[in-house]
Protein backbone atom coordinates (compact mmCIF):
# COMPACT_ATOMS: atom_id res chain seq x y z
CA UNK A 1 0.00 0.00 0.00
CA UNK A 2 1.33 3.72 -0.31
CA UNK A 3 1.40 5.77 2.40
CA UNK A 4 2.08 9.57 2.47
CA UNK A 5 4.62 10.59 4.99
CA UNK A 6 5.01 14.15 6.15
CA UNK A 7 8.42 15.97 6.43
CA UNK A 8 7.05 16.64 10.00
CA UNK A 9 9.86 17.07 12.95
CA UNK A 10 7.00 15.68 15.16
CA UNK A 11 6.00 12.45 13.33
CA UNK A 12 9.48 11.92 12.59
CA UNK A 13 10.42 12.47 16.02
CA UNK A 14 7.67 9.90 17.60
CA UNK A 15 8.35 7.72 14.93
CA UNK A 16 12.03 7.38 15.49
CA UNK A 17 11.82 7.65 18.92
CA UNK A 18 9.21 4.10 19.21
CA UNK A 19 12.70 1.99 17.75
CA UNK A 20 15.27 1.68 20.38
CA UNK A 21 13.60 3.06 23.78
CA UNK A 22 10.57 0.90 22.68
CA UNK A 23 10.86 -2.23 20.33
CA UNK A 24 14.63 -2.55 20.87
CA UNK A 25 15.03 -2.72 24.15
CA UNK A 26 11.73 -4.92 24.75
CA UNK A 27 13.44 -7.09 22.10
CA UNK A 28 16.54 -7.35 23.40
CA UNK A 29 16.62 -7.28 26.90
CA UNK A 30 13.13 -8.23 27.82
CA UNK A 31 12.36 -11.40 25.81
CA UNK A 32 13.55 -13.68 28.09
CA UNK A 33 10.90 -12.47 30.57
CA UNK A 34 8.61 -12.27 27.98
CA UNK A 35 5.82 -15.66 26.52
CA UNK A 36 6.89 -17.45 23.17
CA UNK A 37 3.82 -15.50 21.80
CA UNK A 38 5.09 -11.90 23.16
CA UNK A 39 8.57 -12.51 22.12
CA UNK A 40 7.86 -13.36 18.74
CA UNK A 41 5.04 -10.94 18.33
CA UNK A 42 7.61 -8.32 19.30
CA UNK A 43 10.70 -9.37 17.25
CA UNK A 44 8.46 -9.23 14.07
CA UNK A 45 7.42 -6.15 14.67
CA UNK A 46 10.61 -4.71 15.31
CA UNK A 47 11.96 -6.06 12.13
CA UNK A 48 8.77 -4.47 10.53
CA UNK A 49 9.67 -1.05 11.87
CA UNK A 50 13.17 -1.16 10.77
CA UNK A 51 12.02 -1.94 7.09
CA UNK A 52 9.49 0.78 7.41
CA UNK A 53 11.89 3.28 8.02
CA UNK A 54 14.57 1.51 5.47
CA UNK A 55 12.00 2.42 2.92
CA UNK A 56 11.66 6.66 3.49
CA UNK A 57 13.77 8.82 1.47
CA UNK A 58 17.00 9.03 2.17
CA UNK A 59 16.16 12.82 3.99
CA UNK A 60 13.61 11.51 6.12
CA UNK A 61 16.45 8.85 7.41
CA UNK A 62 17.90 9.49 11.00
CA UNK A 63 20.97 10.31 9.77
CA UNK A 64 19.62 13.77 7.49
CA UNK A 65 17.23 14.61 10.81
CA UNK A 66 20.59 14.67 13.15
CA UNK A 67 22.71 17.51 11.89
CA UNK A 68 25.81 15.52 13.91
CA UNK A 69 25.09 12.58 11.62
CA UNK A 70 24.65 14.29 8.39
CA UNK A 71 27.86 16.47 8.38
CA UNK A 72 27.72 19.23 5.84
CA UNK A 73 25.63 17.31 2.99
CA UNK A 74 21.84 19.44 4.19
CA UNK A 75 18.52 17.48 3.56
CA UNK A 76 17.53 17.50 -0.33
CA UNK A 77 14.19 17.14 -1.49
CA UNK A 78 11.62 19.11 -3.32
CA UNK A 79 9.43 22.25 -2.95
CA UNK A 80 5.47 22.06 -2.62
CA UNK A 81 3.40 25.03 -3.16
CA UNK A 82 -0.43 25.52 -2.58
CA UNK A 83 -2.55 26.76 -5.95
CA UNK A 84 -1.61 30.11 -5.00
CA UNK A 85 1.92 29.42 -5.15
CA UNK A 86 2.32 29.34 -0.91
CA UNK A 87 5.05 27.07 -0.26
CA UNK A 88 3.90 24.29 2.03
CA UNK A 89 5.37 21.46 4.14
CA UNK A 90 6.54 17.97 2.17
CA UNK A 91 4.48 14.52 1.88
CA UNK A 92 6.27 11.92 0.75
CA UNK A 93 5.21 8.71 -0.71
CA UNK A 94 6.40 4.96 0.28
CA UNK A 95 5.37 1.51 -0.39
CA UNK A 96 4.65 -0.49 2.87
CA UNK A 97 3.09 -3.83 2.30
CA UNK A 98 -0.36 -3.83 4.26
CA UNK A 99 0.58 -6.67 6.65
CA UNK A 100 3.64 -4.72 8.28
CA UNK A 101 0.91 -2.38 9.21
CA UNK A 102 -1.24 -5.01 10.43
CA UNK A 103 1.65 -6.73 12.60
CA UNK A 104 2.75 -3.49 13.97
CA UNK A 105 -1.02 -2.93 15.04
CA UNK A 106 -1.28 -6.01 16.75
CA UNK A 107 1.67 -5.81 18.57
CA UNK A 108 0.35 -2.35 19.86
CA UNK A 109 -2.47 -3.78 20.79
CA UNK A 110 -0.80 -6.42 23.22
CA UNK A 111 1.13 -3.40 24.56
CA UNK A 112 -1.75 -1.07 25.42
CA UNK A 113 -3.42 -4.06 26.96
CA UNK A 114 -0.30 -5.18 29.34
CA UNK A 115 -0.50 -1.41 29.85
CA UNK A 116 -4.09 -1.94 31.52
CA UNK A 117 -3.14 -5.52 33.21
CA UNK A 118 -0.36 -7.38 35.34
CA UNK A 119 2.32 -9.74 34.30
CA UNK A 120 5.72 -9.68 32.86
CA UNK A 121 5.22 -7.46 29.85
CA UNK A 122 3.78 -4.79 32.11
CA UNK A 123 6.05 -5.04 34.34
CA UNK A 124 8.65 -4.42 31.41
CA UNK A 125 7.09 -1.33 30.11
CA UNK A 126 6.72 0.09 33.73
CA UNK A 127 10.64 -0.33 33.90
CA UNK A 128 11.39 1.01 30.46
CA UNK A 129 9.00 4.13 31.35
CA UNK A 130 10.99 4.52 34.51
CA UNK A 131 14.86 3.93 32.99
CA UNK A 132 13.47 6.25 29.45
CA UNK A 133 11.53 8.82 31.35
CA UNK A 134 8.92 8.74 28.48
CA UNK A 135 5.55 7.38 30.18
CA UNK A 136 4.29 8.20 26.58
CA UNK A 137 5.73 5.31 24.65
CA UNK A 138 2.98 3.13 23.65
CA UNK A 139 0.52 6.28 22.93
CA UNK A 140 3.43 7.64 20.65
CA UNK A 141 3.42 3.95 19.27
CA UNK A 142 0.09 4.30 18.65
CA UNK A 143 -0.29 8.05 17.10
CA UNK A 144 2.44 7.04 14.92
CA UNK A 145 0.53 3.80 13.46
CA UNK A 146 -2.90 5.99 13.49
CA UNK A 147 -0.92 8.34 10.67
CA UNK A 148 0.43 5.51 8.92
CA UNK A 149 -2.98 4.12 8.24
CA UNK A 150 -5.00 7.34 7.30
CA UNK A 151 -6.15 6.83 4.32
CA UNK A 152 -4.10 8.57 1.19
CA UNK A 153 -6.18 10.97 -1.32
CA UNK A 154 -5.84 9.35 -4.86
CA UNK A 155 -5.73 13.27 -6.20
CA UNK A 156 -3.14 14.16 -3.69
CA UNK A 157 -0.98 10.84 -4.08
CA UNK A 158 -0.93 11.22 -7.82
CA UNK A 159 0.67 14.55 -7.56
CA UNK A 160 2.87 13.47 -4.96
CA UNK A 161 3.96 10.48 -6.70
CA UNK A 162 5.69 12.60 -8.96
CA UNK A 163 8.19 14.24 -6.68
CA UNK A 164 9.15 11.28 -4.34
CA UNK A 165 11.22 8.57 -2.91
CA UNK A 166 13.14 8.48 -6.13
CA UNK A 167 13.62 10.91 -9.00
CA UNK A 168 12.60 14.64 -6.98
CA UNK A 169 11.24 17.18 -9.19
CA UNK A 170 12.56 20.76 -8.09
CA UNK A 171 8.99 21.85 -7.20
CA UNK A 172 4.68 20.37 -7.23
CA UNK A 173 2.02 22.97 -7.35
CA UNK A 174 -0.88 21.37 -6.29
CA UNK A 175 -4.62 22.24 -7.99
CA UNK A 176 -6.99 23.19 -5.97
CA UNK A 177 -8.91 20.16 -5.84
CA UNK A 178 -5.50 18.44 -4.60
CA UNK A 179 -5.02 21.36 -2.16
CA UNK A 180 -7.73 20.36 -0.30
CA UNK A 181 -7.34 16.95 0.01
CA UNK A 182 -3.62 18.72 1.48
CA UNK A 183 -5.56 20.60 4.07
CA UNK A 184 -7.88 17.08 5.08
CA UNK A 185 -4.78 14.78 5.20
CA UNK A 186 -2.63 16.52 6.66
CA UNK A 187 -5.65 18.39 9.17
CA UNK A 188 -6.06 14.38 10.45
CA UNK A 189 -2.34 13.89 10.37
CA UNK A 190 -2.08 16.51 13.32
CA UNK A 191 -4.79 15.59 14.76
CA UNK A 192 -3.63 12.01 15.51
CA UNK A 193 -0.49 13.05 17.07
CA UNK A 194 -1.62 15.67 19.29
CA UNK A 195 -3.05 13.12 21.62
CA UNK A 196 -6.38 15.26 21.93
CA UNK A 197 -4.21 18.17 23.25
CA UNK A 198 -6.43 21.40 22.32
CA UNK A 199 -2.87 23.99 22.50
CA UNK A 200 -0.66 20.53 20.81
CA UNK A 201 -3.14 20.58 17.86
CA UNK A 202 -3.01 24.25 16.83
CA UNK A 203 0.19 25.13 17.18
CA UNK A 204 1.49 22.41 14.98
CA UNK A 205 -1.29 22.84 12.70
CA UNK A 206 0.24 26.59 12.13
CA UNK A 207 3.01 24.00 10.28
CA UNK A 208 0.75 23.20 7.53
CA UNK A 209 -1.61 25.93 6.80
Amino acid sequence: MRLLVPDDPVFLGMFIGIEQPLLYNLYHFYRNDLSDGQDLMIRTAYCKWGEIQQSFPPLLQWQDLVPAARGQGGRKGYALHDSRGRQLTCLYSVDVPAEYLHTLRACHTMLARAERETGRLTDALDELAEETSMRCLVGDFGRVLDVMELKTPPGLLRAIGRGAPSGPVPAITLDAAQEAEYQDFCGRVVYALSAGDRFTYTSHRAMYF
